[in-house]
């Protein structure tokens, strides 16, 4: 490696560093300053359940872009979709279920700018919440998983789909009540298949349920978990739409086969890692799943699902490894979806001015300026010793892939 290749590789991660820090600092300080004082008054029964979620959903519409900014719009992060119409109209239902596949770590961020974003191929489009199904562990991580504990009220599944189906039900309804219009994003694989030997001996045993179920195994997607699903499935109002989501850098698909010793599992790093020259552009396929009314249990419905996610993750391989990924034929069915860098450049400075102002005036800035350090510290130490430990980044919050690898 050259002396010029070294200081871009330096800088670039010290860029990465500083856009997770940033990150933290703007969602720890909603979180402190408006989320957590919401949060209280609400279980204190000062504020009603109707006024609590469309409150916090008035916060998260502030927070949110900050969250995804740098990653997905200043990093050079391009987004495509095959069906801006059936996007809109998930936008504008009471309740809809975006099922996805689980190739990265940043599934979340993809949910969130399709939520916030106004304007889909042309057409205007409501900016609605967005909220996830994830495993329990998340509410757990620092900064991120409070502020989607405490402010953004995910659903959390301790268990299973099953167990937990009365929590489950109980949140939706509660929007249902508030009218409150949210799309719910959920991954039924999961998780996410690293490159351990848990990991592999996992994906051997997905391998091994397909063809006890009498499909060929799929090899770019792991199998999904349906059990208990029928409380999501029955309590949505909207539509319910299978995603599946190609992501792809300097013309290699990213999350290839789950054997592949290619394959790479994208994360917050690695799309911040973009502004080096090499943006990830993510393509969101999108199709009504259509599920009747008397199915009772829904494991044929979900793994038909995947063997078509598992075809077309296959296909988008084969167009790339013969070069013809770019022609018109395949790209046709995409429309790019375009955001607006000088809106998302405000809300960035907007939350710096605030920041800057409250410090001021509490005469808190050098404390401010101090946690700024601190965290910066801590994110970069974190994911520099995780990385080593676990030989890979593993950053779908910040912190995890230190935490991982200190876990594992």
């Amino acid at each position: 490696m050259s002396v010029g290749e070294m200081i871009k590789l330096l800088a670039v991660t010290a860029y990465c560093h500083f856009a997770v820090t940033l990150l933290c600092l703007n969602v720890l300080f909603d979180l402190t300053i408006f989320g957590a004082p919401l949060f209280a008054l609400h279980k204190i029964q000062l504020l009603s359940s109707t006024t609590f979620l469309r409150c916090s959903t008035f916060l998260i519409n502030w927070t949110t872009p900050i969250v995804f900014a740098m990653p997905m719009i200043f990093s050079g992060t391009v987004l495509y979709c095959n069906d801006t119409d059936l996007l809109v109209e998930a936008k504008a239902s009471e309740s809809s279920l975006l099922l996805s596949n689980h190739g990265s770590r940043i599934d979340w961020m993809v949910g969130m700018l399709i939520g916030f974003t106004k304007h889909l191929n042309g057409k205007s489009c409501e900016r609605v919440r967005v909220g996830f199904v994830c495993e329990a562990l998340i509410q757990l991580m620092p900064i991120v998983g409070w502020y989607r504990k405490f402010v953004a009220q995910d659903i959390f599944v301790w268990r299973s789909f099953k167990q937990d189906a009365p929590t489950i039900q109980s949140n939706i309804q509660d929007f249902i009540a508030a009218r409150e219009k949210r799309m719910l994003f959920l991954s039924p694989e999961g998780v996410v298949a690293d490159f351990g030997q848990k990991d592999f001996q996992y994906i051997a045993a997905c391998r091994k349920f397909c063809l006890e179920q009498n499909y060929p195994p799929f090899d770019y997607v792991l199998t999904p978990r349906y059990k208990g699903s029928m409380c999501l499935l029955q309590n949505v109002k909207g539509p319910i739409i299978s995603v599946c989501i190609a992501y792809v850098q300097d013309g290699k698909l990213l999350n290839c086969r789950l054997l592949s010793p290619d394959r790479v599992v994208p994360d917050i790093y690695t799309l911040n890692g973009g502004i080096g020259g090499s943006p990830v552009e993510i393509y969101i396929h999108l199709k009504r799943m259509v599920i009747a009314q008397d199915v009772c249990d829904p494991k044929a419905v979900f793994l038909e699902n995947y063997r078509e996610k598992d075809r077309l993750m296959k296909k988008w391989d084969e167009q790339l490894l013969a070069g013809t990924a770019n022609g018109e034929t395949w790209m046709n069915q995409f429309s790019k979806i375009e955001s607006n860098h000088l809106e998302f450049a405000l809300y960035q400075i907007s939350h710096t001015l605030l920041m800057i102002v409250i410090g001021i005036v509490s005469g808190g800035l050098y404390t401010l300026a101090l946690v700024f350090g601190v965290l910066f510290l801590l994110v970069s130490s974190c994911h520099t010793i995780g990385s080593l430990i676990g030989s890979t980044s593993m950053e779908s919050v910040p912190f995890e892939t230190g935490l991982k690898a200190i876990a594992a």
